[in-house]
């Protein structure tokens, strides 16, 4: 039974509610390092591994212009009901994605881990060349990331709950933290329990997967050697961190 990134429905329902208030922090992170130019409405905003086109939707509703691509066939499906030929099927690894010309892109954006789902630094830094290709000269890449700090390792548990029409949708979700001097060294382990409730009765559907974990010195070691540079951190609203670090920021990159 697909987990919750095999529908792309029940994926909707729970990632949707609290999205304009990440395009709003996206919005301010676009300002404080774009320029002049960021206060166009119509700019093009572009994001890798849209999924079901949550952030395209509110970006386009608020007069962008938008694109994206992701891998799964089922998400693209869902995110072209709404967006049409916005949305195209490629991987973040790809060399070069369909439906948009290199050089095109001012505004990009990858939020919440996405990142991290990438399980080496060779394939990281071919996303970062991918990225190279499609940013127009002073264009701006922001990835939302979570560092690991090696020597506060603990488990931690998250609740995310939401509701659409006759749905409720359910996640319970462990995180087991990286196993120092093992295999598992550089590896968060995710477990999500689902639990889909409809009038006709309820599904449970478990998933497990693991996420790439770097710590600061280790993204910024990689980072120098990508086609990327980095222009600065920012918090979850898109506010700046001026050398101050939290657990989860939006790091702000452009063309090296």
């Amino acid at each position: 039974m697909a987990g919750l990134y095999g529908d792309a429905s029940v994926y909707d329902i729970l990632q949707t509610p609290g999205t304009a208030a990440e395009v709003d922090a996206l919005e301010r992170v676009e300002v404080a390092f774009g320029g002049k130019a960021a206060r166009r409405p119509d700019r093009l905003w572009y994001e890798p591994a849209c999924g079901t086109g949550r952030y395209l939707r509110v970006a386009r509703g608020r007069g962008r212009s938008v694109g994206g691509y992701d891998r799964d066939p089922g998400m693209v499906a869902y995110a072209g009901r709404r967006l049409g030929r916005a949305v195209r099927e490629a991987a973040l690894t790809d060399p070069v994605v369909p439906g948009v010309r290199p050089g095109s892109v001012p505004f990009a954006f990858n939020p919440v881990n996405t990142v991290r789902h990438l399980t080496d630094d060779r394939a990281l830094l071919a996303h970062f060349a991918q990225l190279a290709w499609l940013l127009a000269p002073g264009g701006l890449y922001v990835v939302g990331l979570s560092l690991v700090d090696y020597d506060r390792l603990e488990p931690e548990e998250d609740l995310w709950e939401a509701a659409r029409g006759r749905c409720r949708v359910s996640q319970l979700v462990n995180y087991l933290p990286p196993e120092p001097g093992t295999a598992r060294a550089r590896k968060e382990t995710v477990i999500s329990h689902l639990t889909v409730t409809r009038p006709s009765g309820s599904e449970h559907r478990d998933d497990r997967f693991d996420l790439r974990c770097y710590d600061r010195r280790q993204w910024r070691r990689l980072l120098e050697r990508s086609a990327l540079r980095h222009l600065g951190s920012c918090d979850g609203r898109g506010r700046p961190l001026a050398g101050r670090h939290l657990p989860y920021q939006l790091e702000v990159l452009g063309p090296a």
